[in-house]
């Protein structure tokens, strides 16, 4: 198991991008790793966000995790020292068919993509906020920790 320091840490990372997210958050993916080697990923662009200066980790996350951003899809990778090091990657790990999916929530490939990779070798935990399903962190194909988000719908 993951110390609770590196829990606490992308706990909180993600509660606020939740809390700073608004009505064009597009959801966000998030890799805890130890080290890149043998981590599928490929990157999604051919330039690399360069507007993370002087800025937190989590608001530059609220700033990519926006629709009209090019950078929101994909997967954003977090050092074990929790260090922003690669933004919109494809993240694809091979399928684990002993896991046990919780077909209660919605699953689609943002869900499936952390669950399964957080079992990689080198991956400390992954997580994901969604406007389906809130905030969910994965340790080795488990579910361990869970926040139910009640997503604000305007009204007009």
């Amino acid at each position: 198991m993951i110390g609770n320091r590196m829990l606490e840490t992308l706990k909180n990372i993600l509660l606020k991008v939740e809390n700073g997210s608004g009505s064009d958050f597009s959801g966000i993916g998030i890799v805890v790793y130890s080290d890149m080697n043998g981590i599928p990923v490929f990157p999604l662009h051919s330039s690399y966000y360069d507007r993370n200066e002087g800025k937190e980790l989590e608001s530059i996350l609220i700033e990519i995790s926006k629709l009209g951003s090019p950078y929101h899809d994909g997967f954003h990778f977090i050092s074990s020292d929790a260090k922003l090091t690669h933004i919109s990657q494809y993240f694809s790990p091979p399928i684990v068919q002993s896991i046990n999916v919780d077909k209660s929530k919605i699953v689609g490939g943002r869900y499936m993509a952390a669950l399964f990779g957080s079992c990689l070798q080198n991956v400390l935990l992954t997580g994901i906020v969604t406007n389906s399903n809130g905030i969910i962190i994965f340790e080795n194909g488990k579910e361990i920790f869970f926040k139910e988000i009640m997503w604000l719908t305007y009204c007009h």
